[in-house]
């Protein structure tokens, strides 16, 4: 009797995420959803927005903290958002130096690492904990504050430095 000929196995849907469809989007827009032409490399609103003097770095931040609220909604634990805290506070302090921090910005993505990192642990083992408690939201709301000082904070040091430079300088 003749051997079936092998077929190719039907693709496998991917396994639905248990994160907000919001979240996905919301990093993809931040950090991926203009390819550069000519390359593989993909941008989004983050370093685009950083361009902004004198705050561009606050409003991707804000919006980057809705990934923390969803991370704590899922019951991650305080170890991992911390650490998705400090991505977010490395994209907003390097990305508040004018145009070389917009570029780290464009290669770090904080947003797609931090969706990468709430994504792993839903899938693992630990991934079925409940919802986290109202104590992280706290800890949410002290990173948009921190963010928005340093970030307003790294701006008055450069044009203080960019004053001193053109009185020196300038005449």
């Amino acid at each position: 009797m003749p051997d079936k000929p092998l077929q190719a196995a039907e693709p496998a849907e991917p396994a639905p995420s248990k994160l907000s469809p919001a979240s996905r989007k919301i990093a993809w827009v931040l950090d991926e959803f203009i390819r550069i032409p000519g390359t593989k490399f993909r941008i989004g609103l983050d370093p685009i927005l950083g361009l902004i003097p004198g705050g561009g770095e606050i409003l991707p931040s804000i919006v980057a903290c809705f990934l923390l609220a969803d991370a704590r909604r899922h019951g991650l634990p305080f170890k991992l958002m911390l650490k998705m805290s400090g991505n977010v506070f490395l994209n907003a302090i390097f990305g508040a130096v004018p145009l070389l921090g917009d570029i780290f910005s464009a290669w770090f993505k904080s947003n797609s690492r931090n969706y990468a990192m709430m994504q792993q642990f839903l899938e693992s083992h630990q991934g079925d904990q409940s919802g986290g408690s109202w104590r992280p939201l706290l800890f949410i709301a002290a990173t948009l504050i921190g963010v928005t000082v340093v970030n307003i904070s790294i701006w008055l040091l450069f044009l203080a430095l960019l004053t001193s430079f053109v009185s020196t300088f300038g005449g």
